[in-house]
């Protein structure tokens, strides 16, 4: 259904087609999209996935659930966040804190 609904778009072109997951990096790295489109059977994103965001970080993962047709698009950008005025105990509770977030998988 997506990939019909890519096809049909002008500026926009499937570059690739996947049958599983463990072929899915391979498969970026050859055709380096923009946009990597997979299903999912619950709302987490699977690891091959994950893994592909790390290695590929311009690259963004639009998810869509079997079941609900629920979608999610995962990416990595830097994010910065404005701490202001900060004493040296101050850094090292920002530090703790973004060390304690928790990661993707």
């Amino acid at each position: 259904m997506v990939e019909e609904a890519v096809a049909r778009q002008q500026d926009m072109a499937v570059v690739g087609v996947s049958t599983s997951l463990d072929e899915l990096a391979a498969l970026a790295r050859d055709t380096e999209p923009h946009v990597v489109v997979v299903g999912l059977h619950d709302s987490v994103l699977p690891d091959a996935c994950v893994d592909l965001l790390l290695e590929r970080p311009r690259t963004k993962v639009l998810a869509v659930e079997e079941h609900e047709g629920h979608a999610y698009l995962w990416e990595l950008r830097p994010e910065q966040v404005e701490i202001g005025e900060v004493s040296p105990e101050d850094m090292v509770t920002t530090i703790r804190e973004a060390v304690q977030r928790p990661l993707l998988r």
